[in-house]
């Protein structure tokens, strides 16, 4: 195994078990090393510092598997597997559906795996992981015995990586739509052609936190709807109308599917931009909870300007739009824009429409998109629900 030496001044951040070194973080010659390779990380002053895999072609040069002198074989693949899905086992007493392996959160970086019933549908995002690819599949068929596996490895990551995108069936027979039953409610899933590696989640407890506010007959706005999660449960509480919007005709179709599989009536459905569809409808006063999810409008620290003020119109134009006293749900799916961004958001409209904002709940992803203290980034989704008193 090779040595990669850092530099002295990283070495207190890696010892408090950050798990990316970066390339201008090493005193070796990154050229050396090839793309996925296991390497040992040093210092010269302080030894040993843990055992990772490389990518000189990439910002993150190395990615951290273990603090330990561990070899990275078989051995390591099941039980890390395993430990993974054994810290899961409380969540599936309410879900079909969970996350099995959430990447640098796991331990295992660059290794995403979501169960659906008996398939997995898994994504392989760095080079370091492609190399274990065969090892990964073995291990998840032993531990978890799925019917199906499919990939959905086309995320940008990959190209980044110098790996080409990979999706489709690796094992099994492919089920062409998966009901998930979350919370008493029932969402239909076709795991092959949906966006990510299924759907959202990392949501399913912000739906819940959201839907425990609704009272009887409650009107709800569910903007960015994507399957219509959040709306489907206020109708489930009581809600007596509720109104999805998404700029994907798929998304919408699919939010009427499962409106359908829950036996909802009661809401209207428009394939459209978010931003315009609120500046044509111009609501005023009409609605008693307003959810706005959008998509990652910052995949980069330098795209978070405009990003926050796509959320600041958005925010503006909804809280026009909600009743006195109203709610509304603001999340961020980018750590660019987090809770102290989405709250200077906030105030700033907060100042501008002369209102004032209640902070009722602060959110993130569910359990099973675990958030490392040490990686930043693992603190992906945000949310805030606010009380507008105007």
């Amino acid at each position: 195994m090779n040595k990669v030496y850092v530099k002295h001044s990283v070495v207190p951040k890696i010892r408090c078990f950050t798990p990316w070194v970066y390339a201008n973080e090493i005193d070796s010659s990154a050229e050396e090393f090839q793309s996925g390779e296991i390497i040992a990380l040093f210092s010269k002053k302080d030894g040993f510092l843990g055992t990772a895999y490389v990518n000189p072609k990439c910002a993150i040069f190395a990615r951290i598997l273990s603090f330990g002198k561990e070899e990275i074989g078989k051995k390591f693949f099941h039980n890390r597997i395993k430990r993974s899905i054994a810290k899961r086992e409380t969540l599936l007493h309410g879900t079909n559906a969970v996350r099995l392996i959430h990447s640098e959160a796991d331990f295992l970086p660059g290794l995403i795996v979501d169960k659906y019933g008996d398939t997995l549908s898994i994504q392989i995002n760095t080079a370091g992981m492609e190399i274990f690819r065969e090892l990964i599949l073995s291990t998840l068929k032993q531990l978890v015995n799925p019917s199906w596996i499919v990939e959905k490895s086309d995320i940008h990551s990959r190209e980044i990586e110098g790996l080409e995108s990979k999706n489709g069936t690796l094992f099994g027979t492919p089920t062409k739509e998966f009901t998930l039953n979350e919370n008493g409610l029932h969402f239909l899933v076709d795991i092959e052609d949906a966006q990510k590696t299924g759907f959202y989640l990392d949501q399913r407890k912000n739906r819940a936190i959201c839907a425990s506010y609704i009272k009887e007959n409650d009107t709800v706005l569910d903007i960015c709807c994507n399957a219509g999660g959040f709306g489907i449960y206020a109708l489930s509480k009581g809600a007596k109308n509720a109104i999805f919007v998404d700029i994907s005709e798929s998304a919408i179709e699919q939010t009427k599917a499962n409106l359908a599989a829950n036996a909802m009536e009661n809401y209207e459905a428009y394939a459209a931009d978010a931003f315009t569809f609120m500046k044509e409808k111009k609501y005023k006063n009409s609605f008693d909870l307003i959810v706005l999810d959008p998509p990652s409008f910052a995949k980069t620290k330098e795209q978070t300007s405009g990003a926050k003020r796509g959320f600041k119109h958005l925010l503006m134009e909804s809280t026009k739009a909600v009743k006195d006293g109203g709610l509304i749900a603001l999340f961020s799916c980018s750590f660019h824009v987090g809770k102290k961004e989405l709250l200077e958001i906030a105030m700033e409209v907060s100042h501008d429409l002369k209102v004032q904002y209640i902070l009722l709940e602060q959110m993130q992803q569910d359990s099973d998109h675990p958030c490392l203290i040490n990686a930043s980034a693992s603190f992906y989704l945000n949310g805030l629900l606010l009380r507008v008193e105007k």
